[in-house]
């Protein structure tokens, strides 16, 4: 199939659109893929992977993939990337496009649970594994601030994904 530059505009303007907007500055090195532990436990469309369909304008060909949705969020791809891409936005800026296009598989229908639940999509309890190397039991995150959960709570309510009635 022949790729169109219009279509290639459309996908990078929507990622872009979304909140990825460093996805023009990838220059596929890879540093993000290495780094990655959804890349390591065998999601083929995280990272760079994913960025390199993107500006292929391969949405149609992706948008179903669950890959995005094993993303942990741990920002270590955004901590190595040479050239500020940012590319956990690029992914969740992704899961936004699916989103909306009420495109998740449902695999991803547990994660969307935490999510909603605890503000993250993994989630485990880190209490015991923080208590036994000597730090606060409470990680400074949404899983332990009450507001950020409701915020949280509030933006999946007024989402395409709230109208999926999951929550």
């Amino acid at each position: 199939m022949l790729i169109t530059q219009d279509k290639i505009n459309e996908a990078i303007s929507t990622i872009i659109e979304h909140g990825g907007r460093g996805i023009l500055n990838c220059v596929q090195c890879g540093a993000c893929s290495a780094i990655c532990p959804g890349v390591r436990a065998g999601f083929p469309l995280l990272c760079r992977n994913l960025i390199r369909h993107l500006l292929n304008g391969q949405l149609e060909e992706i948008i179903e993939d669950s890959s995005s949705w094993a993303c942990q969020a741990c920002c270590r791809c955004t901590e190595v990337c040479p050239q500020g891409v940012r590319p956990q936005e690029v992914v969740f800026a992704f899961r936004r496009y699916q989103a909306n296009q009420l495109a998740f598989s449902t695999s991803s229908v547990t994660s969307q649970m935490n999510l909603f639940e605890t503000g993250h999509a993994v989630y485990v309890d880190p209490k015991e594994a923080r208590r036994m190397v000597g730090l606060p039991e409470k990680t400074p995150t949404s899983a332990f601030d009450e507001r950020a959960k409701q915020e949280i709570q509030t933006l999946i309510n007024n989402s395409p994904m709230g109208q999926l009635g999951l929550f």
